[in-house]
């Protein structure tokens, strides 16, 4: 093993005094991934921790043809550089494996806790060399509560499948404007006002709310659209903003600054990755329509999949943050 070797962990491994517990769950996973093979769709996938996240990561790394391995089930597998991309129970194995010097360098992140206060502060741990946020709005809620992370914090977003989420080619005219609502509560307000505006300037309105609907219908549907309007309450990453702008579908996304989450109100963005390539933000429904005419006429000209294949592509990304462990060791 060479020190630029990676090791990505979603689950900890059976070793130790996890051997019979861990075991016990990589059984029952096979089981049920045999009754009901995982699909490429929100909902399952072969993928542990965040799903999207993890294949992003998994498969850039492949096809960079970089040395790395996933979820090792021996200890005499793990590489010297460690990725925990989710899970507390696997960040404090890793902890443990890189206090007896299994682990030479060890990033945490992006998919473990929500506030960095949580479970004991288990981000601030000195075993920790590099915690991974998916933005930047994220690592000012991080640093609030634990400033010592200042010079070991980093924003990496995970990256999008540009061969799968790409445009039709044949399909020219479009007449549809797709509607993307995340969450039914809390501040985002209801979005038939929108609704019955676009109809009225003569097209066609999908609406899909998260959760809902599987890759290959939301694929469809962005095939189909013109442009996608997002309401959610806030993003760390986006990754359907993504997705639609690697089909060349632009993006105006509600804005919103601040979110409450347990009780704790903390400054937010609904799109950290939204850019004058890939679309804007609008307030309410008077400026939102003054862009869609404005849209509309052809006052704006986006280029969002260009983008998407120079910043967020699976590649693109995943050689990100290999380079950043490179430049580390």
């Amino acid at each position: 093993m060479t020190n630029n070797n990676v090791t990505i962990l979603t689950d900890p491994m059976p070793i130790k005094q996890w051997f019979l517990k861990e075991w016990l769950f990589i059984f029952l996973r096979i089981m049920r991934d045999q009754l009901s093979p995982p699909k490429q769709n929100y909902n399952k996938s072969k993928f542990r921790g965040h799903p999207a996240v993890t294949r992003s990561l998994v498969e850039g790394l492949g096809i960079l043809k970089y040395n790395f391995n996933y979820n090792p089930r021996f200890i005499n597998q793990i590489h010297k550089n460690v990725i925990v991309l989710s899970g507390v129970k696997t960040l404090k194995q890793a902890i443990y494996l890189k206090k007896i010097g299994v682990i030479n360098k060890l990033y945490a992140g992006p998919n473990i806790v929500v506030y960095a206060s949580d479970n004991d502060f288990i981000l601030g741990s000195p075993e920790i060399d590099i915690v991974i946020t998916p933005c930047k709005w994220v690592i000012d809620v991080y640093l609030e509560d634990c400033p010592l992370l200042k010079n070991k914090i980093i924003s990496w977003p995970a990256g999008v499948n540009t061969n799968y989420w790409t445009p039709k080619k044949e399909n020219n005219f479009k007449n549809k404007i797709l509607i993307y609502e995340k969450q039914n509560k809390g501040p985002v307000g209801p979005v038939e006002p929108y609704v019955a505006l676009l109809q009225k300037l003569n097209y066609e309105v999908k609406v899909m709310k998260y959760g809902n609907f599987t890759h290959k219908e939301f694929l469809e549907n962005l095939n189909e659209s013109i442009l996608m309007i997002g309401f959610v309450t806030d993003e760390s990453q986006g990754l359907a903003w993504s997705e639609a702008w690697s089909c060349d579908v632009p993006t105006f996304i509600w804005r919103n600054t601040s979110n409450i989450y347990n009780g704790r109100k903390y400054n937010c963005s609904t799109a950290p990755y939204l850019s004058d390539e890939t679309g804007l933000f609008f307030d309410n429904i008077y400026d939102f329509e003054i862009y869609v005419n404005n849209f509309l006429s052809g006052q704006y000209r986006f280029h969002a999949r260009d983008w998407v294949l120079k910043n967020m592509s699976d590649k693109v990304c995943a050689k990100q943050l290999y380079n950043h462990i490179n430049k580390l060791c």
